[in-house]
């Protein structure tokens, strides 16, 4: 039982090669059969029998190699199949923007994999050239940062990620990322995992990390969460400027990752060198905000979901809702996502949601079951300028058609695209003569660029098109 033991713990913690070699001669000294001996053998490498470890993925941006024997691939490898992360397979990335962008049907899945991935990259980019002090460090924090990267995303909802938190908790602030530090602390299965893959002191650091605690180095958190260019942007600028099948989302990463480093201080920086391809990855991020995320249909679309939610809710707290599932009930109850336990938020999914909505397109509710309806048919508002004569005009043919004006006339307001925040909390730039100074100071186009947050997408008024269409006979 005791030999039993041991060759786990090595497979977990994998012994230097002599170790492994020694694997059979132990395993025949204590009569363990071949076939353990050999699973044993195969769990040390990478290829189990039993368990599914990805080694290699065909991906539309990352030709994803995966290598046991690299400590920065062994969270990704070991985490993968928890039923945390396969969940998000069932969560969409992009909300409502597939309204408009047909292929742009992705998943959270994806990204968590590819923000992980490219955080080892990095990481075993920056190793070859920093100072040993640096060097170690990133050997000792670096599992726990990929590992950061992989799970920053658990805590996202359905319908739709970030517009979830406008659906369920209107006036909140979008807080996923506190909910998955929620997870990652709280939930029992889930912490058992993180301390088969990082140890039970590795998983007490990745919760410093994730709490941006001032104990760590800073670049721990500043690699996946600090404003500017991160991990977590540098895969979905790509990813969804993919899926939409735009160019504005790509961008020079290969150049990013070259000249990324770790200051003396402990700060992300980014070499000289590098800064002209920054500047092409905030136009791009600007130009997907402008054109993916802020279109006018998906914004609609986005709307819509939330007023199918308020509907919900006002007749489940007057109790003439004709469905809802115990894990709505508790949803559709709660006041903010930390009022829901793990396993209700684990529970939300967009299966979920679509099923709670065709149930209410059946509804006795005329104005829940016309709203899911459309949801269901991809039927979005039309859109007008904000006049006083549209307001006038469409608040009056709303009226008469018998619709109720709270939900099939709404405003949008302007929507700006936050590059001046962005932008002053963006990641440094290391000079030539070692000194550290602000992007926008080093970079007139940056500096430049905040000018846009002067130029918001346009807000509309919005209102059923075949509304429009039966009073103007168009």
């Amino acid at each position: 039982m005791a030999t039993q033991t041991t060759i786990e713990a090595s497979a977990l913690n994998p012994p230097d090669q002599a170790a492994v070699e020694g694997l059979f001669s132990v395993s025949a000294a204590t009569d363990l059969s071949t076939t353990i001996a050999r699973q044993h053998y195969l769990e040390y490498t990478g290829n189990r029998d039993l368990a599914r470890l990805i080694r290699s993925a065909t991906d539309p941006l990352h030709g994803i190699e995966l290598n046991r024997a690299n400590p920065l691939h062994r969270p990704i490898m070991d985490l993968i199949d928890t039923p945390a992360i396969q969940r998000l397979k069932h969560i969409s990335q992009l909300s409502a923007s597939s309204w408009v962008y047909p292929d742009a049907t992705l998943p959270r899945f994806g990204h968590v994999v590819g923000s992980a991935c490219l955080t080892a990259e990095i990481l075993d980019h920056i190793r070859l050239q920093v100072d040993p002090t640096v060097r170690q460090q990133i050997d000792e924090w670096g599992p726990i940062v990929v590992a950061f990267a992989m799970t920053h995303d658990i805590g996202h909802i359905a319908p739709g990620s970030h517009v979830a938190h406008r659906v369920w908790f209107p006036g909140q602030k979008d807080a996923h990322e506190a909910m998955s530090h929620t997870i990652i602390k709280e939930d029992p299965g889930f912490r058992s995992a993180l301390g088969r893959v990082l140890g039970v002191e590795g998983a007490r650091r990745l919760d410093l990390v994730v709490a941006e605690d001032t104990s760590v180095p800073k670049w721990t958190w500043q690699l996946i969460t600090a404003g500017g260019w991160n991990t977590d942007r540098g895969d979905w600028v790509r990813r969804d400027g993919t899926f939409c099948g735009v160019q504005y989302g790509q961008y020079d990463l290969p150049v990013i990752k070259k000249y990324l480093s770790i200051s003396s201080q402990g700060d992300l920086v980014m070499r000289e060198n590098g800064v002209n391809a920054l500047e092409p990855f905030f136009t791009a991020r600007a130009w997907l905000y402008r054109n993916v995320y802020r279109h006018p249909t998906c914004r609609i679309g986005e709307r819509m979901h939330e007023l199918v939610g308020q509907r919900a809710r006002e007749l489940h707290t007057s109790k003439a809702l004709n469905f809802c599932d115990e894990t709505m009930d508790k949803v559709l109850s709660a006041k903010t996502g930390f009022d829901l336990d793990i396993n209700t938020v684990l529970e939300m999914t967009e299966s979920w949601w679509q099923y709670h909505v065709s149930r209410w397109a059946r509804c006795e509710d005329s104005t829940l079951r016309e709203l899911s309806q459309r949801l269901i048919r991809r039927q979005p508002f039309k859109h007008f300028e904000r006049t006083e004569d549209n307001r006038k005009i469409l608040k009056q043919m709303v009226a008469t058609s018998g619709l109720e004006p709270d939900y099939f006339y709404f405003e949008m307001a302007d929507a700006p695209v936050n590059l001046k925040k962005d932008l002053g909390e963006a990641i440094h730039v290391l000079q030539r003569d070692g000194t550290v100074v602000p992007l926008t100071t080093h970079s007139s186009f940056m500096s430049a660029l905040e000018r846009l947050e002067a130029l918001p997408v346009p807000g509309f008024i919005a209102v059923p098109q075949d509304i429009f269409r039966h009073f103007v006979g168009n």
